[in-house]
């Protein structure tokens, strides 16, 4: 594994910039990389005629200070604004730390750094999502793109939360740019860096109350930035009665986590939670402190202090959580989570906020690309790795690949796989949750299927597909979606869709058949493509074969998409084995 680009000047203290501090640069000035970014990588590419000497917005009073940030065709671009203090230093595993108020005006320009994490990708079919900027524990910043930053307006804001298992990824990464998506749909769209791994959360054998939250320490980020968003979107014209939390994979996990920590419940109104994997379920504690000590003992430190880790430079840090056997996320610690999101039952917290949930039609095969053999197996190779993946003997893995094959007799071997991994890691799940918030709200379940044509279109509908149509920013992912005459016509149903639900709580718009609530009289599910329509909880047949078994966790192993001798069974995190897929 690899550690991204960081400065780290001692052990123990945040990490700091070595160039002209971000949001400091004088009115006008634009870098370099900028300058690159913008003629190469915005998300207006092929949409507006880039002024890469942007203008500057009239000043915005924040609640800390002024700032001003840049127009860029249609919409006004806040980069880099901060919601939080430095999370370095003698701040490491505390609560996010309020943010000095400044005088003046400060340029808000530039991204703030991305989190310190593992570099686990450099494949350019995945460059779009997991781009980062420079790591630094100074990463509480968050972005803004709005149709006009006015008092005047009252528009639905929509707060993006990346994915990467809570383990990796960045608000900032091309395909995230949300201008043209705020642009299109009459939104404001807020993208936040928080902190991630071990950095985020960790259980620390530690009496003193200061590291008391260090178990939800990126959690509480990211409710600090929700709060930041309610005292100050409304000068960016946005309605701070009307915000949606919507996140991909890792992201959606976090919406759903959100759901259940009682201290957020007043900071969203809605949630849209796309491609989730392991969040039915929280960390509980005994694992969280089993992880913490195999930290600890890694680093050679008797026990997880908060004092001792915090004299561990960031690198140590990182390189320490590379071969563990399960992943930091949100642990069970009776102060911001006392119970688990969706098990046994929705939380309370979440009664009343409805939420827009699905997948995409052929998650897997985003984790198989990294691979291309795993489109090309056959009967055994699938026997193994379906066995592996379910924790199965042999005769049950066959079991539940006959009743796929059932389902779909012209399959594929790998088709299977793709099938079985799809069901297992992210629908399974997915329908689970709404099955239990539509208890208590209104639930809308839809699975996307329009199929992109690179690698031959092997890749069909890949996890994170719907994305650059989201945000409008299929130009700068063209590797993964392909630049066919399809992606206007798509990008168009997929904005009105979710700035829909953002806007109303229910997502129908004049591209869709009437969209009938999930629940347990009709498990009603939106295909949508091209030319959408309403199924009946597809693909139910063979996902049955799955019922007997656990449901999927982050810290259960998922590598299927190479064969492991059983001597070496998985040692990584989730994200370390198959990459930012969830």
């Amino acid at each position: 594994m690899k550690i991204g680009p960081i400065q780290d000047n001692a052990a123990g203290c945040e990490l700091q910039p070595t160039a002209v501090k971000r949001g400091d640069r004088r009115p006008g000035h634009i870098a370099r990389r900028d300058l690159i970014s913008a003629i190469g990588g915005a998300g207006f590419a092929g949409f507006f005629p880039i002024d890469v000497w942007a203008k500057t917005t009239d000043v915005v009073e924040t609640a800390n200070g002024k700032i001003r940030g840049q127009t860029v065709g249609p919409v006004q671009v806040f980069k880099g604004v901060r919601y939080g203090a430095t999370t370095g230093g003698t701040n490491r595993f505390r609560p996010p730390q309020p943010v000095e108020k400044w005088a003046g005006v400060r340029d808000a320009f530039t991204p703030g750094y991305s989190a310190p994490q593992l570099i686990t990708s450099h494949d350019p079919l995945f460059a779009w999502y997991e781009q980062i900027e420079p790591v630094s524990e100074d990463c509480l910043f968050l972005n803004i793109f709005t149709p006009f930053a006015s008092h005047a307006a009252r528009r639905p804001v929509m707060v993006w939360l990346h994915g990467g298992a809570w383990a990796q990824g960045a608000g900032t990464a091309p395909g995230f740019d949300g201008s043209r998506l705020a642009h299109e749909e009459d939104v404001v769209v807020v993208t936040i860096n928080h902190r991630l791994n071990l950095f985020g959360f960790i259980w620390l054998d530690d009496r003193d109350e200061q590291f008391g939250d260090s178990t939800n320490a990126g959690v509480l980020d990211m409710i600090a930035a929700l709060r930041w968003v309610r005292d100050n979107i409304a000068a960016f014209g946005g309605d701070p009665t009307n915000i949606t939390a919507f996140g991909q994979s890792g992201g959606g996990a976090k919406v759903t986590s959100l759901l259940a920590a009682s201290s957020a419940r007043d900071l969203l109104h809605k949630g849209i939670a796309q491609s989730c994997s392991g969040s039915l379920r929280l960390t509980e504690p005994e694992e969280a402190a089993r992880l913490a000590h195999d930290i600890a003992r890694k680093l050679g430190l008797g026990r997880p202090t908060g004092r001792s880790l915090q004299e561990v430079p960031v690198a140590r840090l990182l390189g320490a959580m590379s071969g563990t056997r399960t992943a930091h996320r949100p642990i069970i610690d009776d102060r911001t989570f006392a119970r688990h999101p969706f098990d046994p039952d929705p939380a309370a917290s979440a009664v009343g906020i409805p939420l827009m949930i699905g997948n995409v039609a052929t998650e897997a095969r985003w984790t198989m690309a990294r691979d291309p053999r795993s489109f090309l197996l056959n009967a055994a190779d699938v026997k193994e790795r379906v066995a592996r993946l379910l924790h199965l003997q042999a005769a049950d893995a066959d079991r539940v690949i006959e009743a796929y094959r059932d389902a779909t007799p012209a399959a594929s071997p790998s088709d299977l796989l793709s099938a079985i991994g799809t069901d297992y890691v992210y629908v399974r799940n997915t329908r689970r949750e709404a099955l239990l918030q539509s208890q208590q709200a209104p639930v809308f379940t839809y699975l996307f299927d329009w199929r992109t044509p690179v690698m031959g279109g092997v890749l069909r509908s890949p996890h994170a597909v719907e994305l650059p149509f989201l945000f409008g920013t299929t130009a700068v992912a063209s590797n993964f979606v392909g630049t066919g005459a399809d992606l206007e016509p798509m990008r168009r149903i997929t904005m009105a869709t979710w700035a829909g639900f953002a806007r109303s709580g229910n997502p129908a718009n004049r591209f869709l058949p009437r969209w009938p609530q999930y629940g347990q009289d009709r498990k009603a599910v939106m295909v949508l493509n091209r030319e959408s329509r309403v199924e009946d909880d597809p693909g139910a047949q063979a996902r049955a074969a799955l019922n007997d078994l656990r449901w999927y966790e982050y810290s259960m192993p998922v590598s299927y998409s190479a064969p492991i001798p059983s001597s070496a069974a998985p040692q990584g995190t989730h994200a370390e084995r198959i990459g930012l897929d969830a």
